[in-house]
């Protein structure tokens, strides 16, 4: 038929992933479609975390000319480790995170989106939004030939499709990429704040000295109550995003409200003043795969390749996600522009999209990281009681005042005992190390 809307490639979703395929097939010469179902590029994330410049670097060089539109450089970073009255605070500032542009910049998707969909659309690739891609078309011989929108006539064919929906991956299972819907266990779901508060009183509160100094810290133990999960605290220009992520079979098995367990941290003593007389300005909740690498889908098949959240490319335990849907989304595009190159756009010639990964830090970290999930789940005193231990013991430490310090090592000692036998602290250490390493 020669009336059909045809592309070279279509992408369906307007995140990272998406739009870094888009932007390097089109500048490879591609005719290249973006369908996004939001209103707008970035309407459906939620997101106010830590954005790595190296991935978008690798697709638009010359991005820093292009004027992004971070938040904050990222000049002092770390964690906080909080029991139910206190906090020990590991943080690292350096004079070398305050070059120009930074490796790390705070990022509000709901504006970086739409302008790296600009960048996309102003090297060729067609932006439609406010449709919904519903199912994948295939051939005769199962291979993916286009999508069906939820539009009038709304079939596209084009002979590659690169997949970046999100963790909701309804197109990836239709590809046949993957079985079936993720597990409770191997979801997390983040709610998040973004609170509204003068600058000036943002940067006396974090001892910041500027606009172009901010902080990113992550924080353990009671922000989740003990259980797996993290709680997050970043600096954006005039606000906080403030925010707990914990999987969602913890929230099911615990019996546990999302919103109440963010109010829970916001009420923390240790939190509660750097939030004073803020004006809470978005709430929201977004749900992040983390199945870890050897549950990741296929990454290819005839017609098809996969990347970002619906090929569950997230790094928890370094806070990294966007990097990596960057970088897979630039090498399914370069792949799909050596296939148009051959003319072969098979299971067999789209695999190299995989070997590129695997040269590259995002298979690598997901590799190394694999048992990260399972062992948290099976080692939940490292949130609750070793967070805890830590806080009671350094309690001890600087209050040992007019006592003998062999008293005080003493009864530290004496507190690990009651938590957890030596043999039990080595063993879990043992664990953690293994789980590190892959």
């Amino acid at each position: 038929m020669t009336d059909r809307l045809t592309f070279d490639a279509i992408v369906v979703g307007a995140g990272p992933a998406g739009v870094a395929a888009a932007l390097t097939m089109a500048r490879g010469g591609l005719n290249v479609i973006i369908i996004e179902r939001g209103r707008f590029a970035g309407a459906k994330n939620l997101f106010g975390g830590v954005f790595y410049t190296h991935a978008l670097a690798d697709v638009l060089p010359d991005y820093w000319e292009r004027k992004p539109p971070f938040e904050r450089p990222v000049t002092e970073q770390g964690y906080w480790m909080l029991s139910p009255d206190s906090a020990i605070r590991v943080m690292h500032k350096s004079e070398r995170y305050l070059k120009e542009p930074a490796d790390a910049y705070t990022v509000l998707r709901a504006r970086f989106d739409p302008w790296f969909a600009e960048q996309a659309a102003a090297a060729g690739a067609l932006l439609i939004t406010r449709t919904t891609v519903t199912q994948l078309l295939k051939d005769e011989r199962g291979r993916a030939i286009g999508v069906d929108t939820d539009r009038p006539e709304g079939k596209v064919y084009a002979p590659v499709v690169i997949i970046a929906e999100g963790v909701n991956n309804l197109l990836t299972q239709q590809a046949g990429l993957i079985a079936s819907d993720l597990p409770p266990k191997y979801v997390a779901l983040a709610v998040k704040e973004y609170i509204n508060l003068p600058a000036k009183d943002l940067q006396t509160r974090f001892g910041l000295s500027g606009p172009r100094e901010g902080v990113a810290i992550d924080v353990f133990g009671d922000v989740t109550l003990g259980l797996p999960g993290t709680g997050f605290i970043y600096t954006d220009q005039s606000g906080i995003s403030i925010g707990v992520g914990m999987l969602l079979d913890e929230f099911v098995t615990h019996r546990l409200r999302p919103y109440e367990v963010l109010e829970r941290f916001k009420r923390h003593p240790v939190v509660r003043p750097y939030l004073e007389g803020g004006e809470v300005r978005e709430y929201g909740a977004h749900l992040i795969p983390e199945m870890g690498y050897d549950r990741m889908p296929k990454l290819a098949s005839d017609g098809v390749m996969v990347a970002g959240d619906a090929a569950g490319m997230v790094d928890a335990l370094h806070r990294e996600g966007t990097n990596l849907a960057i970088t897979a989304g630039r090498m399914a595009g370069e792949t799909a522009l050596a296939a148009h190159q051959a003319g072969d756009f098979s299971a067999a010639f789209l695999s190299r999209y995989r070997r590129s990964l695997e040269g590259s830090f995002v298979l690598k970290d997901m590799k190394q990281y694999r048992r990260m999930t399972d062992f948290l789940e099976s080692s939940p005193q490292f949130m609750g009681t070793y967070v805890n231990l830590l806080n009671e013991a350094a309690l001890r430490y600087f209050t040992a005042h007019g006592i003998p310090k062999r008293t005080m090592e003493h009864d530290i000692l004496k507190m690990v005992r009651e938590r957890r036998s030596f043999t039990g602290v080595a063993w879990d250490m043992l664990k953690l190390m293994r789980a590190m390493r892959g």
